[in-house]
């Protein structure tokens, strides 16, 4: 017996053995997704039920390919460098830009929303109209959300900060001028706050949303193909927009 239990942890030390994920399109097979808690995207503790529509959707997309996929919740920036890595083949609502595409592959679109600034009730904002008009104003902004280096580039004084929560309490004590996110999750947050009127929204642009695959996992070209076939099979039977109505 000895010798066998050995025998059991050479063979997988040396790699003879198969470690990872079963065989794609397998009924046991399963994925890690990595995501962060972004309601009403993706949502960390379940509201009635309610684990986020982009969490959902891609949930039931693998679902329809035989694949069980979970979703671990992790803060954003570790999820990108996790991700990035190839550690983990998923990143969930992730949207795509020049240098991210460096990192990933892109799935088809999954959502989208409306990014802009939250500002406090009374701050003058009669000219701010776009990211540019940012220039010399702090912003509040989560680390790696992809529209940052913009608004570096067009001269934001860019604060880092960890969580959305951070943004709007900086925002109430007036630390920073503005708060930059995406309009769906912010409205969502500022409810769950407590917050009434407190704050307006400027919008600037609205971005696609993708499950973002990384380049370094070995599975995710096919993880990719199949995820996108699942995306396609519930959109044409109408679960997506089910899963969506369950939100408004």
């Amino acid at each position: 017996m000895a010798i066998r239990s050995w025998l059991w942890v050479a063979l997988l030390v040396v790699g003879i053995l198969p470690i990872g994920l079963p065989t794609l399109g397998h009924p046991a097979g399963s994925v890690i997704i990595l995501a962060t808690d972004y309601p009403p995207f993706d949502i960390a503790e379940p509201e009635d039920d309610r684990l986020g529509f982009d969490h959902e959707v891609a949930v039931e997309a693998f679902k329809r390919k035989g694949i069980t996929a979970e979703v671990v919740y992790v803060p954003w920036s570790r999820a990108v460098s996790e991700t990035e890595a190839g550690n983990y083949p998923g990143l969930l609502t992730c949207a795509h830009t020049v240098e991210r595409a460096e990192h990933f592959l892109f799935s088809a679109p999954i959502s989208q929303e409306a990014y802009g600034v939250f500002y406090r009730i009374g701050h003058p904002v009669e000219n701010i109209r776009s990211i540019a008009d940012l220039k010399g104003q702090r912003v509040a902004s989560v680390l790696e959300y992809a529209p940052n280096a913009e608004m570096e580039r067009q001269g934001a004084e860019l604060v880092n900060i960890a969580t959305d929560t951070a943004g709007f309490k900086m925002l109430e004590l007036g630390r920073v001028d503005y708060f930059h996110t995406g309009q769906a999750a912010g409205r969502h947050l500022k409810k769950k706050l407590g917050y009434r009127n407190e704050f307006g929204f400027r919008s600037f642009v609205v971005w696609d949303y993708f499950l973002c695959f990384s380049r370094k996992h070995p599975d995710s070209e096919e993880l990719r193909q199949v995820f996108n076939e699942g995306l396609a099979e519930i959109r044409a039977d109408r679960t997506y927009d089910s899963i969506h109505a369950r939100y408004r």
